[in-house]
C-alpha cells in the first residue's frame, strides 16, 4: 500500500502594505523653511508663475480651493490668491525620501519604492515575528516611527494585493472630505467589499479616457462589473482588458513587491514658454 502524501497547507494570505507620504513636497518644503513655508496655511510648491511654472503639490487647504498637482502655477494663484508660492526644495526632498525607506526597512524585509513618495511592503513571513499582531497595528507602529524620525506624517494601507493596499491608503488619508485617521488595513475576505465602493476611474490603472469609454458601455463603478463573467466581458472589451478588470473589481492582483536596484525609465520634463500646437513644432521638440 502506497503512502499517502500529506494534504498541502494553503498559503498564508499575503500581507501588503503601500505607505504614501502625506502631501509630501508641501511637508518637506514646510520643513526646509520652518520660518516662511512652515507657517503658510496655504501653501503651494512648483514652478513660478512667472515662467508658466506648474503646482507639483499644494496643501490640503489650498485644495479646497479647486487647487491641484499639474495645474498652471498662474491659475493656482488666481483660485487661492492668499496662498504662499514656493519650489521645490528637490534635495531635501531626495533626502527625506531616502530616510523614510531606511525607517520601513527596518520593520518590512522587502520594501520596494515605486516613487519618491510611495513604499510598497511585503510583511509575508513576518507572523511570528511579530508575535501574530494584527497587520493595521504593525502599519499604526511604522507610522508612528516614521513621523518620529522623518518629521513627515504618512498614510498606510494593508491588504493581501498591492492594488488593495493602494487604495487602502488612499481611504487612510486624511482631508477635508475624507476622515481618514491615517491606517486603512483590508483584512482577508473583504477585498470584495471593500472594492464595492470604487468607482471605475478611481482604480489604478484606469485613466480619464479608459473611464469614458468604460462610461459609454455603462460601466461607472466597480458594482457595475461585478455581474458579468469574463466572457461576458470580452465580448465587450475584448478578453486582455475583460480578464484584468474581472480581476481588478475583485482586488485580486499578484503582482509581487520587489525591491528596485535598476531604475526601470528616466524622465524630464519642463514647461514650454508658449503652448505648443503645430506638429512639426512638436516633432522638433521630440
Amino acid at each position: 500500500m502506497r503512502p499517502q502524501a500529506p494534504p498541502s497547507v494553503p498559503a498564508p494570505p499575503r500581507r501588503i502594505l503601500l505607505a504614501d507620504a502625506d502631501a509630501f513636497y508641501v511637508a518637506v518644503a514646510r520643513l526646509a523653511d520652518p520660518e516662511g513655508a512652515g507657517r503658510a496655511r496655504l501653501l503651494l510648491v512648483g514652478g513660478s508663475a512667472e515662467g508658466r511654472g506648474v503646482v507639483t503639490s499644494a496643501s490640503y487647504e489650498a485644495r479646497a480651493y479647486g487647487v491641484h498637482s499639474a495645474m498652471p502655477m498662474a491659475r493656482a494663484l488666481r483660485l487661492c490668491p492668499k496662498a504662499m508660492a514656493v519650489p521645490v526644495p528637490w534635495e531635501m526632498c531626495a533626502l527625506k525620501s531616502r530616510e523614510i525607506r531606511r525607517v520601513l526597512e527596518r520593520f518590512a524585509p522587502v520594501v520596494e519604492q515605486a516613487s519618491s513618495d510611495e513604499f510598497y511592503m511585503d510583511l509575508g513571513g513576518t507572523e511570528t515575528l511579530y508575535r501574530g499582531e494584527p497587520l493595521a497595528h504593525t502599519a499604526r507602529r511604522i507610522r508612528g516611527a516614521v513621523l518620529t524620525e522623518t518629521g513627515l506624517p504618512v498614510s498606510i494601507g494593508g491588504g493581501t494585493s498591492r492594488l488593495v493596499a493602494k487604495l487602502a491608503a488612499g481611504v487612510a488619508k486624511p482631508g477635508p472630505e475624507r476622515p481618514g485617521d491615517g491606517v486603512h488595513v483590508v483584512e482577508p475576505g473583504g477585498e470584495a467589499a471593500f472594492m464595492r465602493r470604487f468607482a471605475l476611474g478611481d482604480l489604478p490603472g484606469i485613466g480619464p479616457k479608459s473611464a469614458e469609454r468604460l462610461r459609454r458601455l455603462g460601466l461607472r463603478t466597480v458594482d457595475d462589473v461585478l455581474p458579468y463573467d469574463p466572457r461576458g466581458l470580452a465580448t465587450r472589451l475584448g478578453e486582455r482588458e475583460a480578464g484584468w478588470l474581472y480581476r481588478c473589481v475583485r482586488g485580486i492582483d499578484d503582482t509581487p513587491v520587489e525591491p528596485r536596484t535598476e531604475p526601470k525609465s528616466i524622465s524630464r520634463d519642463g514647461t514650454f514658454a508658449r503652448d505648443l500646437d503645430a506638429e512639426e513644432d512638436l516633432a522638433r521638440e521630440l
